[in-house]
């Protein structure tokens, strides 16, 4: 015990001591002659009595607080993680049966760390995919190293004691996570790492990464660009091929990088159709290698349409017509088909398509303010170009529309109703579009990321000067937005979705939209809200509910050996507000026949979500069909593939990253050793054990024990002066 002090923080403090002595004094008076006469013993106790009850008073009054340091001297903690991962079941070397775990656990009864031990406390753990608070690592699959991840999560675990040092004994192979040696600058006790297995390598070539776009397009080239790396000598040159299920996709010959450098190469193909690939990417070398495993990847990617066939179809030249045909032809994401249809015969580019097989050969169909009598012996081949072939719709209505759609059945394709009136087919004015907030997310009103922002657009773009009359939305539709402006009539519905089986319709009845393209140039601001709108209008109607609303699907394409298998998808309404509380179920079938089933539920973190785990599986090709209810109502069904490879990434890549161990080592202020020589890290680690002072407080007059002596005291004095019958 040091520094012992006594401080009394009551106010009035000399007048209180002061008090507290004639107290005593009185007392001590008091009981020298009492009448009736008491024998000495009595007196002495009586006083006692009365003088600790002052003393307790003058405790509370004076508020004295007695401080003092203690000093200890522990000794200093290191966490040891050793690496659990299924790499560590190698051999240390090629010449030698004994893994890199035998040996790691042989360093952990060696005679270094027993020094190490009487000096310096350790704290056990394990690692591989994340840290196990255990040396033995039951928890741990192994089929993943993750070194950053279990530093992460020592770090949070000890944040309130650190320890000293930390000693990791690894391979150095990460598999997953952030890269170690970058990571270590960030943590602040030092790092002593022991690699386990030797950096030599025989003849070997590996690839080491494969970049590549995930979406391609059908008929349009792609790249893939491969990092090979080469151990060795080899007499020859490499060959890369690059297949998927059925056939060679890509195939070359390539000059090999030399004997410890990487060299990177690209092989293009062409997808014929849409859908999903599943590439098989090989390299080989002439001669004998150490390692297979590690000369092919497979990976995963989806083929789009090359280009949307879009039909436009108007009744008379105007501005919209231009600036969308303008629009349209811009974008090499289209191919683009005219159809200038007036009225009496004229004609201008190419015929509506009279086949259904034409008239299906399109993704999407844009009609601009279309007089429906022209196309009105059109009116089975659209309905089935909608319900059964899955296309889209897109009306922009104006005085033709809204003259011919009285008694006309293509009317009644439109989610909005036309009102049947006298006179004037439109009404003009200045109007802009109020977003539904219910719907405010659907692509087709998306033009920002927030509520506000999205409102805002759509109220600061150039007023549309035209709306047709609408009566109502039909049964079948959904509104998306409404009228807001100089007119007799407010928020009624100008813009509106609807289904038809498998297609989609989109109606707007304002105009014109030119003005968001054309009035923004004049002033210098953004022309991009009329492009944005068209694209995402364009999109959503021709493409999927599941790449908008509703999937699921596996997590990945290409699972790796050993890893578990999982799904995850999302369901949403139209107004792309999340359904929670539905249910699914999902049939994986191999390619040999065998089936295994699993539930969908819900993700309990996350509204909307849903997510299902099959476990590990075995190598090879499977499919699987999924379905997704919510209060018996089927949201959607899906369909896929995906793949479990027999390449296991811990056993593929053998060598020991030295590399890695010593630059984590090094910047971390820690240093690097080899599992051969241990004694650098007893001149390494400083065992001086910490001096730690610890100061304490005990607060004497905050204190129920006071109040509990006073109490006592001046009870027993009384007690025993009631008994002796004092005055």
């Amino acid at each position: 015990m040091n520094d012992l002090e006594v401080e009394l923080l009551g106010g009035y403090l000399w007048l209180t001591i002061l008090l507290c002595l004639i107290l005593l004094g009185m007392a001590c008076l008091y009981y020298r002659r009492t009448t009736p006469p008491l024998n000495k013993p009595v007196r002495w106790l009586l006083t006692v009595l009365r003088g600790l009850a002052f003393i307790a008073l003058f405790l509370a009054l004076a508020q004295p607080i007695i401080s003092y340091s203690t000093v200890k001297r522990p000794k200093k903690r290191m966490a040891l993680l050793l690496d659990r991962s299924a790499s560590m079941k190698l051999a240390v070397n090629n010449n030698t049966a004994v893994s890199r775990l035998q040996k790691a656990e042989e360093i952990l009864d060696g005679s270094v760390l027993s020094q190490l031990r009487d000096e310096v406390d350790f704290d056990f753990y394990s690692f591989a995919e994340s840290l196990d608070v255990s040396e033995r690592g039951l928890n741990l699959s192994g089929n993943k190293t993750d070194p950053g991840q279990a530093l992460i999560q020592l770090r949070q675990s000890t944040a309130i004691n650190p320890h000293d040092y930390i000693l990791l004994i690894s391979d150095g192979r990460a598999t997953e996570g952030e890269n170690l040696p970058d990571l270590a600058g960030s943590i602040d006790q030092p790092i002593f790492a022991v690699a386990v297995g030797d950096s030599s390598r025989t003849d070997d070539i590996s690839l080491d990464r494969v970049d590549f776009d995930e979406v391609i397009f059908a008929g349009r080239k792609a790249e893939v660009k491969v990092i090979v790396s080469q151990q060795g000598s080899f007499a020859g040159k490499f060959r890369l091929k690059l297949s998927d299920e059925n056939r060679v996709l890509a195939e070359k010959s390539v000059i090999p990088p030399g004997d410890g450098r990487e060299g990177e190469y690209d092989l293009s193909y062409t997808p014929a159709v849409p859908g999903r690939l599943i590439l098989d990417l090989n390299v080989s070398a002439p001669g004998d290698e150490s390692n297979l495993l590690n000369n092919r990847r497979r990976f995963s990617v989806r083929v789009l349409k090359g280009k949307l066939r879009i039909l436009l179809y108007v009744s008379s030249l105007n501005q919209e017509y231009a600036f969308l045909n303008r629009f349209l032809k811009s974008c090499n994401d289209y191919e683009l088909v005219r159809v200038i249809d007036a009225p009496g015969g004229d004609r201008l580019g190419e015929r509506f398509p009279n086949t259904q097989e034409k008239l299906n050969g399109f993704d999407l169909v844009i009609m601009i303010d279309p007089n429906l009598d022209q196309i009105k012996s059109h009116y089975e081949r659209i309905v089935s170009f909608l319900s059964d072939r899955g296309g889209g719709l897109l009306i922009l209505m104006g005085e033709e529309y809204s003259k011919s759609s009285q008694g006309n059945r293509l009317a009644e394709l439109s989610p909005l109703a036309v009102a049947p009136r006298l006179g004037m087919s439109c009404e003009y004015g200045r109007f802009h579009l109020l977003p539904d907030q219910r719907m405010i997310f659907h692509p087709a009103l998306k033009l920002a990321d927030t509520r506000q922002e999205i409102a805002a657009i759509w109220g600061s773009q150039p007023p549309f000067t035209a709306v047709v009359p609408i009566d109502s939305v039909r049964s079948s539709g959904v509104p998306l937005g409404y009228l807001q402006g100089d007119y007799e009539l407010k928020n009624i519905p100008i813009m509106a979705l609807r289904r038809m089986g498998a297609g989609k319709i989109l109606s707007v009845a304002v105009a014109p939209f030119w003005h968001w393209a054309f009035y923004p140039v004049g002033v210098g601001h953004d022309t991009g809200p009329y492009k944005d709108f068209f694209a995402a209008a364009i999109r959503w109607l021709t493409i999927g509910d599941e790449s908008d609303r509703i999937g699921f699907r596996s997590v990945k394409e290409v699972f790796e050996s050993g890893e578990k298998v999982a799904f995850a998808g999302s369901a949403h309404d139209e107004g792309f507000r999340p359904i929670e509380n539905g249910t699914g179920n999902l049939i994986i079938v191999s390619e040999t026949g065998d089936s295994a089933a699993a539930r969908i539920l819900p993700d309990p973190a996350r509204k909307g979500e849903y997510r299902s785990e099959v476990g590990i599986l075995s190598t090879g090709i499977y499919t699987f069909r999924a379905e997704l209810f919510a209060e018996s109502i089927r949201l959607g069904r899906f369909e896929g593939k995906f793949v479990v490879d027999d390449i296991d990434r811990e056993t593929a890549f053998a060598d020991v990253d030295w590399n890695s161990l010593a630059q984590t080592a090094r910047n971390s202020g820690g240093v690097f050793v080899s599992y051969k020589n241990l004694n650098p890290l007893l001149d390494a680690v400083d065992v001086e054990r910490k001096r730690v002072e610890e100061n304490h407080e005990i607060r004497l007059w905050n204190n129920l024990v006071l109040l509990i002596i006073i109490i006592v005291s001046l009870s027993l004095e009384w007690f025993i002066r009631k008994r002796r019958q004092l005055l």
